[in-house]
């Protein structure tokens, strides 16, 4: 009976502590292509995550896709801990890779280059004493000629 007392009480204080605690905003800040070969590409993204709490978060990990247009462009997974202040910012340099058909399959869908570039970032964080993971959803845009050198 007693042990029973005390798992409530834990629990009961777990979810008091994570009561009102908002979940992580994750938006695309820059994306940069590193190496080209004949099978794969190797991109860059530097992630900004916003903490919208009063108090700081370790982040653990981030596991998110890129949508651009829409469509699929890659999955990442970040592993390296990142501090987030209370009502604060970091930025969060990942890799990935794509195929080279999926990219040139992304690429053939763009009307103009010039044009904003719609995007979706979607996945889970993982924080520091959360036994659960956050999921966060975000859209936005960026242009293209400050990504990729442009072809003349």
């Amino acid at each position: 009976m007693r042990f029973a007392v005390v798992i409530f009480a834990l629990l009961l204080s777990a979810c008091q502590t994570l009561s009102g605690l908002e979940k992580p905003e994750v938006s695309l800040s820059s994306v940069q292509l590193e190496q080209v070969s004949v099978f794969e590409q190797q991109w860059h993204l530097v992630l900004r995550v916003h903490n919208p709490n009063d108090r700081e978060l370790t982040l653990n990990s981030l596991d998110y896709e890129v949508f651009f247009n829409g469509e699929r462009f890659a999955r990442g997974l970040t592993g390296e801990r990142v501090t987030l202040p209370a009502m604060g910012d970091a930025l969060v340099s990942t890799r990935i890779t794509t195929t080279l058909l999926g990219t040139l399959q992304q690429l053939q869908g763009l009307q103009r280059l010039d044009e904003p570039l719609d995007y979706e970032i979607k996945g889970k964080a993982r924080v520091a004493g959360v036994g659960f993971p956050l999921h966060f959803d975000r859209k936005g845009q960026f242009t293209l000629p400050d990504t990729l050198p442009r072809a003349r």
